[in-house]
């Protein structure tokens, strides 16, 4: 599997960190607005369905016996990193909120 190489590791890196963003822009004018909390929740929402895609798809490798477990570690921890904007999304929620 290339889930290992290079280019899909600094992918996804980059796309977490870039997530952060949007969400230090929100913040930085210490309120939160309706439309920056939308496009916030977009943005995770859409991480998120890729991290399932590839969670579902790890699973379907390990049932079918092709993966290893470097290879099954590796997507374990890329898919645990793309639901960390689903924190972020949360945290801007309830600062929304208060």
């Amino acid at each position: 599997p290339d889930i290992s190489s290079i280019g899909v590791c600094v992918a996804i890196y980059a796309q977490n960190l870039m997530s952060f963003l949007p969400a230090f822009y929100a913040i930085s004018n210490g309120e939160v607005t309706v439309d920056e909390l939308s496009s916030v929740k977009t943005q995770a929402s859409t991480i998120f369905i890729t991290a399932l895609a590839i969670l579902i798809l790890a699973i379907f490798e390990a049932v079918t016996q092709q993966i290893t477990s470097f290879h099954a570690t590796i997507i374990l921890n890329l898919s645990w990193m793309n639901n960390t904007n689903l924190f972020i999304y949360l945290l801007l929620y309830i600062h929304h909120k208060t």
